[in-house]
C-alpha cells in the first residue's frame, strides 16, 4: 500500500513538472516593432561640454578655464541625443524613458518629423532605458539602455536662467551617497522663460528660497503653486556671511530640514555668492569633501556672473574668511564643524539630523557627533545680574526673534548659567553674540572676563574682530571664547563686564546663547 502511494506521487510529480515546463515553453514572447533599429550608447554618457569636463577632471581644483571667467553661458550642460532608424516611412514617433527596466515610471515625448531626440536635466551616474513607437501604435521597439556619466556637478538647463545645478550625486567622505534631485542651486528666477517654467514643473521643485537682500519678488515668478520663501542674506566689503546672517543661515537651513519642503530650489542674484554660502553649509553638513565644495562653488565660474571667482578673493569674494570662522568649531572634520557651527547659532540636532537623513541614502544611520553633544544654552536660561534685562531683537530675516542680556550697561553686569557634567571633559566656550564695543580691535578678554565656579578662567585675546564680530545692529555671530576643563558635577559658568574709565571701549557684547562644546563625548544639562 506504501509502495503504491509513493509512486503514484513520484508519476504525479513528474507529469506536474514537465506540465509546467512545457507552458514555461510555449509563452509568448513580449512582441516587439522589428522596423525600429534604435543606436546604442552605451555607458559613461556624458552630458558635460569639453570645456566643463576639462576642468572636472582636471585635479587641480582651481585650474578653472580662463574662458570661463563669469561673462558668458558656459554652464549649460550639452543634450544627450536619442536616435533610430526604421524600416518604413513613419511621421511622428513616442519616446518612452524610464529609470527602471520595467517602465513603472515614464516619461514620454512626442517626436515629429525626425529621428532623434535630444535629452537635458539627466542624472547622473544613472541607467535609463528607452523604447520607441509609431503615434498611435501600441507596440514598441526593443528596449535599449545607457548609463550617464557619475562625474558631477549635474548641471542644468532651465531656459532663462544661468548657473543652475542639482547639490546632489556625489559620494560623502563617509561613503554615502547624496540623493538628486533634491537640493537646486540656480540664478534668480525673474526672466524664467515658459519653457523654463516647465522645466522647474518636471523637476517637481516645490519651494523657492530667495536670498537677496534687494530684488526679491512679492511671490514666486515661476508658479504661484510655489512656496517661496525670502531670507535676506546681506554682504559688505569684509564678504564674511557667517557675520551677517546667521538668524538669515538659521531659517533658511530650518526648510531643508522638513521633507515637505522638498525638492528645493534656492538663489540669490546671480547664484554664486550667497548662494554659494548655503551650498557649503549643506554640502558640508552633508559629508562632502572640500574638494567637491570647492569645485562646486569654482563652477559657477561657467555661468553668467560678471566676473570669476577664485578661492582667494578679496571683498565680497572673499570666501575663506567663512572657511575660517568654521574652522575656529571643534569637530575633526568639516561635517562634524559645520554641525557645530549650526547648532550654535540654535538649530537643533533633530533639524540637522533630519536634513542628514532626507538627503542621504542610509543617511538615518549618521551620527555625526559620535555621541559627542553641545549644550546650547539660551539667553531665557541665565541668571543675571538685577541692572540688566533681557531685550529682544526682531530680525527682518528672521522666522524667529532673538533675544538677549547686554552686558553693556556698567563694570560688573553680569550673566551665568548652572549645568551638569556627566564625566571629567575638557570643552569649548561659544557664545551667539554681537559685539557692542565702540572698537571691533578691542580683545574679548579686555571686555570680559569669565569664571568657572568662581575662580578666572582664560577669555580669548582675539580681537571681536577676529571673533567675526561687526559692530552693527543685528549682526549675530558665534565666536570661541575660551576653552574650559572641568570634573564631572554641577558647575556654573559666568561672563563679566569688565568696562571702566580705564577701559572706556570695552563694553562687552549682547549675549544671545552660550555654547559648550565637549571634545570627547559627554551628558551636559541644564541645572
Amino acid at each position: 500500500m506504501k509502495k503504491t502511494s509513493l509512486l503514484l506521487l513520484l508519476m504525479t510529480f513528474l507529469l506536474t513538472s514537465c506540465g509546467s515546463n512545457k507552458k514555461e515553453e510555449e509563452r509568448p514572447k513580449k512582441e516587439v516593432d522589428t522596423r525600429f533599429t534604435l543606436d546604442d550608447l552605451g555607458d559613461e554618457v556624458s552630458f558635460h561640454t569639453d570645456l566643463q569636463e576639462d576642468y572636472l577632471l582636471d585635479e587641480d581644483v582651481e585650474n578653472v578655464p580662463s574662458s570661463a571667467d563669469g561673462t558668458r553661458e558656459l554652464s549649460l550642460p550639452d543634450a544627450i541625443k536619442l536616435s533610430w532608424e526604421t524600416s518604413e516611412e513613419i511621421d511622428d514617433y513616442v519616446v518612452s524613458i524610464s529609470e527602471d527596466k520595467d517602465f513603472k515610471v515614464t516619461k514620454e515625448y512626442i517626436v515629429r518629423d525626425k529621428q532623434y531626440l535630444d535629452l537635458y536635466n539627466l542624472k547622473i551616474g544613472t541607467k535609463y532605458y528607452w523604447t520607441v513607437k509609431e503615434e498611435g501604435k501600441e507596440l514598441t521597439s526593443e528596449v535599449a539602455s545607457f548609463k550617464t556619466s557619475d562625474l558631477g556637478p549635474r548641471n542644468l538647463n532651465i531656459p532663462g536662467m544661468t548657473n543652475s545645478r542639482d547639490l546632489g550625486g556625489y559620494i560623502t567622505e563617509s561613503n554615502k551617497y547624496i540623493k538628486q534631485g533634491l537640493i537646486y542651486r540656480t540664478s534668480n528666477s525673474d526672466k524664467i522663460t515658459d519653457e523654463g517654467k516647465k522645466v522647474v514643473k518636471e523637476l517637481g521643485i516645490k519651494t523657492e528660497i530667495d536670498l537677496r537682500d534687494v530684488g526679491y519678488q512679492g511671490k514666486s515668478p515661476i508658479s504661484d503653486d510655489i512656496i517661496y520663501k525670502v531670507y535676506k542674506c546681506y554682504y559688505d566689503d569684509y564678504s564674511n556671511y557667517l557675520e551677517r546672517n546667521c538668524e538669515s543661515v538659521k531659517s533658511t537651513l530650518k526648510m531643508f530640514s522638513d521633507i515637505d519642503n522638498y525638492p528645493i530650489m534656492f538663489h540669490c542674484r546671480i547664484g554664486t555668492d550667497r548662494t554659494g554660502f548655503i551650498a557649503y553649509l549643506l554640502l558640508g553638513l552633508l559629508g562632502a569633501s572640500e574638494d567637491v565644495i570647492h569645485r562646486d562653488y569654482l563652477f559657477s565660474n561657467f555661468g553668467v556672473i560678471e566676473k570669476p571667482r577664485s578661492l582667494h578673493g578679496s571683498g565680497v569674494d572673499n570666501v575663506e574668511l567663512y572657511y575660517d570662522a568654521i574652522d575656529d568649531f571643534i569637530g575633526d572634520t568639516l561635517q562634524e564643524r559645520i554641525y557645530n557651527f549650526l547648532i550654535a547659532i540654535g538649530m537643533s540636532e533633530e533639524e540637522l539630523d533630519n536634513i542628514i537623513a532626507i538627503n542621504l541614502e542610509g543617511g538615518e544611520d549618521i551620527n555625526v557627533l559620535d555621541e559627542q553633544r553641545p549644550l546650547n544654552i539660551s539667553a531665557s536660561d541665565f541668571n543675571h545680574s538685577s541692572d540688566i534685562t533681557m531685550e529682544t531683537y526682531n530680525h527682518s530675516a528672521a522666522v524667529s526673534t532673538v533675544k538677549y542680556y547686554p552686558l553693556n550697561r556698567r563694570v560688573d553686569s553680569y550673566i551665568s548659567v548652572s549645568f551638569n557634567s556627566d564625566s571629567d571633559i575638557s570643552c569649548d566656550i561659544y557664545c551667539y553674540m554681537y559685539a557692542s564695543s565702540t572698537s571691533l580691535n578691542i580683545k574679548a578678554n579686555e571686555a570680559f572676563k569669565m569664571e568657572l565656579d568662581d575662580v578666572n578662567r582664560d577669555v580669548s585675546s582675539k580681537t571681536f574682530s577676529d571673533l567675526h564680530c561687526r559692530n552693527t545692529a543685528g549682526i549675530y555671530v558665534a565666536g570661541r571664547i575660551g576653552r574650559l576643563s572641568f570634573n564631572s558635577g554641577d558647575h556654573v559658568i559666568k561672563l563679566t563686564n569688565i568696562s571702566s574709565t580705564n577701559n572706556p571701549n570695552g563694553y562687552g557684547a549682547n549675549i544671545a546663547s552660550i555654547i559648550i562644546i565637549p571634545s570627547s563625548p559627554a551628558l551636559l544639562t541644564i541645572n
